[in-house]
């Protein structure tokens, strides 16, 4: 359910109620209540209270409450809503947007309650529009807002149980700032939160970013962000676009990321939805298969960087890349980000075709 501010609600877990005063999130916001504290309330542990409606009747008192952090316009009369955000200007990660999803229990990261975080670890203001993935064939808008510079805001709360809703997004993202010699595109970019990747310890790891253990979801890296065209006015710089045949996706494209930059999950369950009647053997020849398959679709077309996530285990996949590397002239590996997958991926750096 959907609350507005200035509702009445009344609690479902304990006695009492009060009325919304700030919305947090779509599935959080804060409750005025009559000692003057403004606490925040899970929706699904509010009822909202109709005229006349069964709710009502729950109630015994007439709530006096004043919520102080709604502020009025006299032009308009429409609410200020401040989104509440949290400061990561010492991220040490690389500039960029990121999603991330943060155990509540971070001794037992496989069990209880997550949070998900939007984090706009730039020195711009963003806009950015979430959808989500209803069915097979169609997106729903989620949320819309902004998010300041070097900030994180809290989209959501969920339990292990109601994952599905998360499974599968899109987010577009507008960089903003006042004084900026060259502009930035929009950021359009498709992301997957697995059912496997949240029950996994080894797929939350300890970031700056959020101060704590997560799974974390790179959607832009600010350094490989395509500028505009338009330089401080000047029309000569602007690029004529020309249609171009639409071509099928070749694999290494199914695992973009970024331009001519992609990342590789090899863990079997990402590669096969069904390992019933595989042995070990199958199942390594298989994952060694399909990274080669990408590796060679990588280099035909020109990619810069492949990740490949191989995971900790007995090591015997990392090597097996490291020997087949041993093959191919025109790359080079080196460790991935330690704070981003442990010690559980390898970059593959991809010199360009003389």
């Amino acid at each position: 359910m959907k609350f507005k501010i200035g509702d009445k609600v009344k609690f479902l877990n304990e006695s009492g109620g009060g009325i919304v005063s700030e919305i947090v999130s779509p599935s959080m916001v804060k409750v005025a209540v009559e000692d003057g504290f403004d606490i925040p309330y899970m929706t699904h542990d509010l009822v909202l209270v109709e005229s006349s409606g069964y709710a009502e009747g729950m109630f015994n008192e007439n709530f006096k409450v004043e919520p102080k952090s709604v502020l009025k316009t006299e032009e308009t009369g429409l609410e200020n809503i401040a989104i509440p955000s949290k400061s990561i200007k010492h991220a040490k990660e690389e500039a960029g947007i990121y999603l991330a999803v943060v155990p509540h229990d971070q001794k037992w990261l496989i069990t209880g309650d997550v949070d998900v975080y939007l984090l706009n670890h730039t020195a711009y203001d963003i806009l950015y529009s979430l959808f989500l993935k209803s069915d097979e064939r169609k997106f729903e808008g989620y949320d819309y807002s902004s998010v300041e510079p070097e900030s994180s805001v809290l989209l959501d709360t969920f339990s292990r149980e109601a994952f599905e809703a998360w499974k599968e997004g899109l987010i577009q993202v507008l960089y903003h700032k006042d004084e900026v010699q060259q502009v930035l595109l929009p950021v359009h970019t498709n992301f997957k939160i697995r059912q496997n990747k949240l029950n996994n310890e080894n797929s939350y790891q300890y970031t700056s970013l959020v101060d704590s253990k997560a799974y974390v979801i790179t959607l832009n890296e600010l350094s490989q962000q395509q500028k505009a065209n338009t330089f401080l006015g000047k029309d000569d710089d602007i690029k004529e676009q020309k249609a171009t045949e639409k071509k099928e996706k070749t694999l290494i494209d199914q695992h973009q990321t970024l331009p001519k930059i992609a990342e590789v999950d090899l863990h079997i369950a990402e590669l096969v939805e069904n390992i019933s009647g595989m042995d070990t053997r199958d199942m390594f020849a298989l994952q060694k298969k399909y990274f080669k398959d990408c590796l060679d679709s990588a280099i035909v077309n020109n990619y810069k960087k492949v990740t490949f996530i191989h995971g900790v285990g007995n090591g015997r996949l990392k090597n097996a890349i490291i020997e087949t590397l041993k093959q191919y002239e025109d790359v080079e590996n080196q460790s991935a980000s330690i704070a981003k997958y442990g010690v559980g991926a390898i970059d593959v750096l991809i010199k360009p075709w003389k």
